[in-house]
C-alpha cells in the first residue's frame, strides 16, 4: 500500500515538473525571439554621407573603370551622396560609388569627390592657411567665384578642398569662413559667370554675360553686380575707340577751316 502511494506521489511530481518546464519554455521563448528581432532592427548600418564634386564634368560610369559604360557627368559644386563603397581598377585607380539627386547611381574617380562635405563659393578673395591659425598663412589665394567643398568648421575657420583659379590641381587648407557663401544660387552663378568672364573675344563674352543676366533663376545672386560690371566694361571699351575717332575727325575739320585762306576784300581807292 505504501509502495503504491509512493509511486502515485512520484508520478504526480514528475507530471507537475513537466508542465512547469513546458510553461517556462512557452513564456521565455517568444520574449527571447522578440528581443533578438528588436536588436537586429535597432542597429541598421549605413555608410551613406553627403559629398561634393570639386571638378567639372566628372564622368559617372556603370562600373569602376575608365572602360565602364558612361552614364552621365557631375558638375563642379554639385551635391551628391557617397554610398560608402570604393573599388580599384586594373590600373589601381580608386573609384567611389555615388548617387545623384535624380536617384541615378554610378562610379566616379575618388579625386574629384569629397565625402562628408558641403559646397560653397568664395564671395571675396581669400588667403589660404595651412592650419586654423593666422601664423600659418601661405602664399596661395582663392579667388572670388572659386567653388570648393567645405569639410569642417572650427570657430571662425573652415577647412576647404578645391581648385584655385591660379592653381593647377585640387588643394586643401583653411580659410576665414566670412569669405564664403553657401547659397545654391551663388554657386550656380559662379559656375556659369566665371568662365564667361574669361572668354577672350569681347563680343562672345558680352553675349554670354547678357544671357546669364537674362536668366531669372540667377537674378537673386550676390554676383549679379559683378556680372553687370563686367558687361558694362565691355560696352565701354567697345564704344570708346569710335568716340575718339569722331573727336579726332571733328578736330581735323576745325583745323582745316582755320587754315583756309580768307580772300581779301577788294578795296578801291577813290
Amino acid at each position: 500500500m505504501i509502495t503504491k502511494n509512493l509511486l502515485s506521489i512520484l508520478g504526480l511530481s514528475a507530471l507537475l515538473l513537466a508542465c512547469g518546464s513546458k510553461n517556462s519554455e512557452q513564456e521565455t521563448t517568444p520574449d527571447n525571439v522578440e528581443a533578438d528581432s528588436s536588436a537586429v532592427e535597432a542597429t541598421p548600418v549605413s555608410n551613406e554621407v553627403e559629398a561634393v564634386s570639386v571638378w567639372d564634368k566628372v564622368s559617372v560610369r556603370a562600373t569602376p573603370s575608365d572602360d565602364g559604360k558612361w552614364l552621365t557627368s557631375v558638375s563642379l559644386g554639385e551635391s551628391l551622396i557617397y554610398l560608402g563603397e570604393e573599388a580599384k581598377d586594373s590600373n589601381d585607380k580608386i573609384y567611389y560609388k555615388i548617387r545623384l539627386n535624380d536617384g541615378k547611381e554610378g562610379w566616379v574617380r575618388h579625386e574629384f569627390v569629397i565625402p562628408e562635405a558641403k559646397p560653397a563659393v568664395f564671395i571675396n578673395e581669400s588667403d589660404l592657411y595651412k592650419r586654423p591659425d593666422l601664423l600659418t598663412k601661405s602664399d596661395k589665394k582663392f579667388s572670388k567665384m572659386d567653388i570648393i567643398a567645405v569639410k569642417q568648421t572650427q570657430d571662425d575657420w573652415v577647412e576647404v578642398t578645391g581648385k584655385r583659379t591660379e592653381g593647377k590641381w585640387i588643394e586643401s587648407g583653411w580659410i576665414r569662413k566670412s569669405n564664403l557663401s553657401y547659397e545654391s544660387v551663388d554657386i550656380a552663378m559662379a559656375k556659369f559667370a566665371k568662365p564667361a568672364m574669361e572668354v577672350e573675344d569681347s563680343k562672345s563674352r558680352a553675349e554670354k554675360l547678357e544671357e546669364i543676366l537674362n536668366n531669372v533663376d540667377l537674378s537673386s545672386s550676390a554676383f549679379v553686380v559683378d556680372v553687370k560690371q563686367a558687361l558694362d566694361e565691355i560696352k565701354l571699351n567697345t564704344t570708346a575707340p569710335q568716340n575718339i575717332e569722331d573727336t579726332e575727325t571733328a578736330e581735323g575739320d576745325s583745323t582745316e577751316v582755320q587754315n583756309e585762306e580768307i580772300p581779301e576784300e577788294d578795296s578801291h581807292e577813290n
